[in-house]
């Protein structure tokens, strides 16, 4: 069984009211689907974030793998790799496009078997994932009443934890915001806080000094995900745990983290990280370092799938009787903003308890919509095959 082809898609969907985070505004969401078909007509999907540079990676990429081995991810994921490598890393948006087409063969891979991921990847540890909510962005006049009604929301659905956005607004205005949040939610309550890479070390140690008494669970991308300085600062100075990693690619950019604690917490995206098969291997790095994995998540139902797959196979860290969400056990985001693509291209994934069921069919777990697929498209498809 080979790889015949490698079809594309751009997929994107304009915004009814955008909203803010601290780099920019939110006005339409999209992203890049995969469907690899193997010789027998077996195929499995994946994705990446939506752009030209991601689709133009993956038909720069797919050529190479026509014709291998379709189950024969680890070694195509290498020759991915190889064509990709520089410094021990990728260049450019080919980290999306070998997440996606690895994401795919895992897909199809368990759809050939009739097994779920997790079964390939050697059999889950638990049949349930801890998820959050992940909201609570910027909108016009959306303080205090959108912004406390949306935190209460969550609470009600059931959510265990909630993540805010900051350094979207003046110091003293998200302070403000962080504390309106945690009174109306009560404190039993998980209550993080995301400012996307938006302070430098002086204000990130300034903010969490601030907010010190809001009991937040971590303080996520204080300072760019790169500038390991700044992180180990603010991680020294800090009160609450700091998190980061969703932009970081492959194992290598994970190892001298993990190793110099940067992060108290990492959070890698199947999306940018390598795949099923590399987010896995950062999820043992960082067992092997004591150090929690909460993958990050903002696609669609196929990479939220392809997450929940990663995430039942993830032992606690560390090592106990006790398996406590937070604590040990990993929490998955689940991304609650609008985004029409992932509410029509796969079918939702009920939360109850604040836990998502793990698939159990066959691959991902997941149909495609392939009429969703054909209303969101822009421009037609590309198609690349022997």
């Amino acid at each position: 069984m080979n790889i015949d082809r490698v079809s594309v898609y751009s997929l994107e969907a304009e915004l009814e009211k955008p909203f803010g985070w601290s780099q920019r505004w939110t006005r339409s969401r999209g992203m890049t689907v995969v469907r690899i078909t193997a010789s027998d007509g077996t195929s499995g999907w994946g994705e990446c974030g939506s752009g030209t540079a991601s689709r133009a990676a993956i038909e720069s990429l797919a050529p190479l793998i026509i014709g291998e081995d379709a189950l024969a991810r680890e070694r195509v994921w290498q020759t991915l790799f190889n064509a990709s490598y520089q410094g021990h890393g990728f260049a450019g948006a080919n980290l999306s496009a070998v997440s996606a087409l690895d994401m795919a063969l895992w897909d199809l891979a368990g759809r050939a078997a009739n097994r779920p991921v997790s079964d390939l990847l050697g059999g889950g540890l638990r049949d349930s994932i801890a998820v959050y909510a992940t909201g609570l962005y910027y909108g016009e006049g959306d303080f205090p009443d959108a912004l406390i009604n949306e935190a209460v929301g969550y609470a009600e659905r059931g959510f265990s934890g909630m993540k805010m956005k900051v350094a979207g607004k003046p110091l003293s205005e998200d302070v403000e915001r962080v504390f309106a949040v945690r009174q109306a939610i009560g404190r039993d309550l998980h209550l993080m806080v995301d400012a996307n890479e938006g302070y430098n070390a002086a204000t990130a140690i300034e903010f969490a000094r601030r907010v010190a008494d809001a009991d937040l669970s971590w303080f996520e991308e204080p300072c760019a995900s790169y500038d390991d300085s700044a992180n180990l600062q603010v991680n020294a100075e800090a009160a609450m745990p700091i998190s980061g990693g969703e932009g970081l690619r492959t194992r290598h950019e994970f190892a001298d983290r993990l190793a110099r604690r940067v992060f108290d917490i990492i959070q890698p995206d199947v999306v940018n990280v390598g795949g099923i098969s590399e987010l896995a291997v950062v999820g043992k790095m960082a067992n092997a370092f004591g150090v929690l994995m909460n993958p990050h998540f903002w696609g669609t139902g196929i990479s939220f799938a392809a997450s929940l797959h990663v995430a039942a196979c993830q032992p606690p860290t560390p090592h106990s009787v006790v398996s406590e969400p937070y604590v040990n056990e990993l929490v998955l985001e689940f991304d609650q903003t609008p985004h029409p693509v992932r509410r029509d291209l796969t079918p939702g994934f009920p939360v109850v308890d604040s836990r998502v069921t793990v698939p159990t069919g066959p691959g991902l777990g997941v149909e495609v919509d392939e009429a969703a697929l054909k209303r969101y498209a822009v421009g037609r498809p590309a198609i690349v095959k022997g």
